[in-house]
Parts: structure tokens; sequence; C-alpha cells
């Protein structure tokens, strides 16, 4: 056996350039792992996304009276108005909250008087609900829904105008 045999290990350059080469590779699968999660969790709401709508005004001077609500297409799609809802119940023939179902005023270039009805970019419709009588003051919910499955939620007051 020879003693004066010395162990040799890799330089210390090639050890820098193995463990750089060892990072970059692990950061490229982090890149694509996180690229295809993102990927797969945008293409599912984009539709939601475009379907965006505003309560310009409503109107609801007294607890006698009917809220009068204008809902305008602010999205980029267009939209089909399918279901309104008044604190929870659906406004239909005849309900809880609303006593008849909601009437659609199409001067805003949205296509019905009843629902459903479709409105274009920049369209409206004014919604009057037949509602039981309320008290002065309280607020209630006015809550859309469309064809897609888009919901918007709005609040209203009695006695007010907003």
């Amino acid at each position: 056996m020879r003693t004066d045999a010395r162990r040799t290990a890799i330089s210390p350059i090639i050890a820098t350039l193995l463990l750089i080469a060892i990072a970059v590779a692990a950061s490229i699968i982090v890149y694509v792992f996180v690229n295809s999660i993102s990927g797969n969790l945008t293409q599912g709401g984009g539709q939601q996304v475009a379907e965006q709508v505003s309560m310009d005004a409503y109107s609801y001077p007294s607890a006698g009276t009917a809220p009068v609500v204008i809902l305008r297409n602010v999205g980029s799609a267009a939209i089909t108005l399918n279901q309104i809802f008044f604190d929870g119940n659906l406004c239909q023939a005849s309900g809880a909250t609303c006593t008849a179902a909601p009437v659609l005023t199409t001067g805003g270039g949205c296509s019905a008087t009843t629902l459903p009805s479709t409105c274009s970019t920049g369209q409206y419709t004014q919604v009057t609900l037949a509602t039981s009588a309320q008290t002065v003051g309280t607020s209630h919910v006015v809550r859309v829904v469309t064809s897609d499955g888009g919901t918007f939620t709005f609040t209203v007051i009695v006695g007010r105008s907003g």
C-alpha cells in the first residue's frame, strides 16, 4: 500500500458550477409549476370578471311604495339579468317579500320588460320591485343574478333615494 497517495476531490470551481446549475434547474421547475397553477385559476372566472353591474340610482320614498332601482351593465360583455332577490327572497309572481314579479323598463336599451332581460355594455334598465310594506329607515338587500352566475348585491333604504 502506498502512503504518499492523496485523496483528491473535485475542484471548488466545478463544485460551485454544479450548485449553480442545480439552483437554476430548481427555479425553472418552480416557475413552471406556479405558472400552471395560476393559469388554471384565471381561466375559469373570465366571464364573471367581464360581467359587472352597477346600481346607478334608486328610489324608495316611503314604506307604501315600490322600490325602483336603475341597473347598468358596466362590464365588457353583454349580460342577461336572470333573477332578482329582495332580502334573500326571489322576486317572482308572488313570494314572501315580493308581491309580484319585477317590472323592467326598456328605455335604457335592455331587451325585455320581464326577466330574463339582456343588456349590452353601457345599457341600463329601471327595475320596479313590488314589495310588502317595510318600515321607514330600514335597509334592504337587492341581489341581481345573471344567467352566467354573476351575483351583484346592492342596499336600498326605505324613505331615501340614492
